[in-house]
């Protein structure tokens, strides 16, 4: 660790040219972080030199994915190995993967750190099909005691800030400790080409590490492009009650 003995933290972010609407808000709330010990790494997985340059003129670390692979999850798992592998060589002591349509608040590093957990989570609202329908649900999951599968938290459960315990989330703003990013690589389930996020928790659950989200940290998730009044269904401050 450094000197002042402040843990390094790199921030991991797989994008391709589709996403270039997201940049600029990411990036903003990305150097906004009251927590500076930095860096951002892009791997693109588009094969657009031009989203590559742009990305290189925002003064992160970028890296080009496997472009030739044949489905989506493989190309993000390439892209998320890489950056798991760039942080192992570097000697990161802590790995933040955030999707760039997911905007942190700007204490939102600090707070993750704050716990000194190896997994830990912060939440986001998404579309989910319950039962049929679409319904908005936190991107955190805890074990259904029922059929022993995943099941995400209920929203009301995530609107008073606290820890609470989990069994998987969402890769859309998650710090990982060196301990476990050094012994977990990034796979997907097959059978259903999906996964990623899930696969790599159950595979560090096994390892005997725990998972944990942090309810405060609360970002904003685009689920459609910046302006977009559909947005507003995926923002918390939709479902504060009034005083």
């Amino acid at each position: 660790m450094p000197e002042n003995n402040e843990p390094k933290v790199l921030v991991g972010c797989v994008t391709y040219d589709k996403d270039g609407v997201y940049i600029t808000d990411f990036l903003n709330a990305i150097r906004s972080q009251d927590f500076k010990n930095t860096d951002i790494l892009f791997v693109d997985t588009s094969s657009s030199e031009e989203y590559s340059a742009r990305l290189r003129g925002t003064g992160a670390i970028v890296m080009s994915g496997e472009k030739d692979l044949d489905h989506k999850i493989k190309r993000v798992s390439n892209g998320r190995n890489l950056i798991r592998e760039y942080a192992i060589s570097k000697g990161y002591d802590y790995l933040w993967f955030v999707d760039n349509d997911v905007m942190p608040k700007s204490d939102a590093l600090s707070r993750l750190l704050s716990h000194r957990k190896d997994m830990i989570a912060g939440v986001c609202l998404l579309p989910a099909n319950v039962d049929g329908s679409t319904k908005v649900v936190p991107n955190i999951y805890v074990i259904d005691q029922k059929d022993k599968g995943l099941t995400p938290v209920g929203l009301s459960e995530v609107m008073e800030d606290r820890v609470m315990d989990i069994a998987s989330a969402g890769f859309g703003c998650v710090l990982v400790s060196r301990d476990v990013f050094e012994k977990i690589g990034i796979r997907y389930f097959e059978n259903s080409m999906a996964g990623e996020d899930l696969a790599f928790f159950s595979d560090a659950r096994e390892k005997g590490f725990s998972v944990f989200a942090d309810s405060r940290v609360k970002c904003t998730h685009l689920v459609f492009p910046p302006g977009d009044p559909r947005n507003k269904r995926f923002m918390f401050d939709s479902y504060v009650k009034p005083d």
